[in-house]
């Protein structure tokens, strides 16, 4: 069967854009970019079915959500099914009003001190008053909308999965549907009706949400069916440099992953990175689940999924669909992805821009070739190699990793020189980290080491993230066997440290110089014994 995978459309209604005259060219954008990938949708023929998989308008407002379930209704009446989740943009548990403009008013009540979402008693100017005290009257009065609550979505896009559900976990605002006789989707949303349960539970499901997808796996073996998921929040990481800035309630985190594995489930359709990604997890019982993650049409890279599943054989071939400008749209780069990849960088060059002491200056002055020399004997480039980067700014190279890593381009395989000169460095300053008894940074990387966080930026080793045709039900094997990068700088960091100590310290040379050696040997021995580990996936 053949089906779209949609996520992350933050949509922004016209009311919300045109109401008191202030908005930014991006909030335009975005909804000049729904309005077209819907449209272009409903012209095709090649596509009946539709999954969204989260974050349907940006704040959350009622307004935005009624105007998107407008769009999603013509869609539906060009004969197209369309199924949604919700999540954590399209509601608010901490608040019942939402400021249309990005101004500092927003009461970021808690629920468990104050009454959620009472909308019609509540005074959220006071509120907003209250919370910033030297605010004028003026300033406490934006533009405020009512935000949607979890109940009001349940309802809202009721005509877009729930009615067509054979069943739900109201809990949960969770329902399965028959994309075929034999083809069956879970829609698993991570929103709980009782909100003391999502706060104490999370990250995961409801015990009554993890019961229900058991019954209805089991239901689907019995008839002969398979059965695939959507969630908003992945189950697998991307890559290690994305959970290092996740949150533990964004389930990313193994125990849902292997507890949806062994109850039966062995492919998902996520969104919420904006990330393009295909990637595994395996339980300990050897149960392999395969996460799909979309992008989000309007951030980088602005795209959506066509997909091609085949149960019978666990197969999956997957398209990826850029969305596309038009001439409406006021910007000056020729494609979609290019104006945000534009917008990206320049938005992270100004931050480095900012740093005080001209220090922005001279990060983004740094080049290859004067880092080149503290990683000459582990990157081992050639002349004709080294000549190939030496100029290359170091910021160009890590936004061109990072946007590769978002949109799932990474093209520098083990035998490039770029891939050489970043595994080089990053295996000295593994080298230095392992050597310095006083450094538990390893512990902050989540047990993962440099290399093994930025090898993925360079290249995807396992399946293609973007148009690729796979076995979803088992790890892939690798495409190259990366090389192993070594480096003694950390031993010459620890020589220079002891003679040092040696010279400076005021007790005895002979204890000052070895007690750094002796320190590092006795880390080395305690990481054998119980070494710091990544979560498995």
């Amino acid at each position: 069967m053949r089906f779209a995978v949609l996520s992350d459309t933050h949509y922004i209604s016209k009311s919300t854009l045109h109401e008191g005259g202030a908005h930014s060219p991006r909030d335009v954008l975005r909804h000049e970019i729904n309005r077209k990938v819907f449209d272009d949708l409903k012209k095709r023929t090649d596509l009946d079915t539709i999954l969204i998989t989260g974050d349907l308008t940006d704040a959350g407002d009622l307004d935005s959500h009624r105007e998107f379930s407008d769009i999603l209704r013509d869609v539906q009446k060009s004969g197209k099914n369309v199924y949604v989740l919700t999540a954590t943009h399209d509601f608010h548990y901490s608040r019942a009003w939402v400021s249309v403009y990005d101004q500092p008013v927003h009461y970021h009540q808690r629920p468990w001190e104050k009454p959620w979402f009472d909308r019609e008693n509540t005074d959220y100017r006071a509120l907003v008053k209250e919370e910033h005290a030297h605010l004028s009257d003026e300033a406490c009065r934006p533009l405020i909308k009512p935000v949607a609550s979890p109940d009001d979505l349940w309802d809202i896009y009721r005509a877009f999965g729930r009615d067509q559900a054979f069943s739900s976990c109201d809990s949960a605002y969770s329902y399965a549907v028959k994309l075929e006789d034999k083809l069956w989707c879970l829609m698993l949303n991570n929103n709980f009706r009782d909100i003391d349960a999502m706060y104490d539970a999370s990250p995961t499901y409801s015990p009554a949400c993890y019961r229900w997808i058991e019954g209805i796996v089991k239901k689907a073996k019995a008839e002969g069916a398979f059965v695939f998921a959507c969630t908003h929040h992945p189950l697998v990481p991307p890559v290690p440099a994305y959970k290092l800035g996740g949150t533990p309630r964004n389930m990313r985190n193994p125990y849902v992953c292997h507890t949806l594995a062994d109850i039966g489930l062995s492919l998902v359709f996520s969104g919420h990175t904006h990330f393009a990604d295909v990637a595994f997890g395996s339980s300990d019982q050897g149960n392999v689940l395969c996460n799909v993650t979309t992008p989000s049409i309007c951030f980088l890279p602005p795209a959506w999924r066509i997909a091609d599943l085949d149960p019978a054989e666990h197969r999956l071939k997957l398209q990826t669909v850029p969305a596309e400008k038009t001439d409406a749209m006021q910007i000056p780069e020729k494609t979609l992805r290019a104006h945000f990849v534009k917008e990206f960088v320049t938005d992270q060059k100004r931050k480095i821009e900012a740093m005080p002491h001209d220090l922005g200056k001279l990060v983004l002055g740094v080049r290859v070739k004067h880092l080149y020399p503290l990683c000459r004997s582990a990157a081992k480039l050639t002349q004709a190699e080294y000549a190939q980067i030496k100029e290359r700014k170091l910021f160009d190279v890590i936004m061109e990793l990072t946007v590769n890593m978002q949109a799932g381009d990474g093209k520098y395989t083990p035998d490039t020189p770029l891939y050489k000169f970043m595994m080089g460095l990053c295996a000295v300053g593994d080298s230095v980290i392992g050597t310095q008894p006083f450094i538990p940074i390893e512990k902050k990387l989540q047990g993962y080491t440099l290399s093994q966080i930025v090898e993925p930026m360079l290249f995807n080793n396992g399946v293609p993230d973007n148009n690729a045709e796979f076995t979803f039900d088992r790890l892939p094997e690798k495409r190259f066997d990366p090389p192993v990068f070594r480096s003694s700088a950390g031993d010459v960091v620890m020589l220079i440290l002891s003679v040092a100590a040696a010279l400076l310290s005021p007790l005895s040379p002979v204890a000052a110089s070895l007690a750094l050696p002796v320190m590092t040997l006795l880390k080395k021995r305690k990481n054998r014994r119980s070494p710091v580990l990544p979560e498995r996936y």
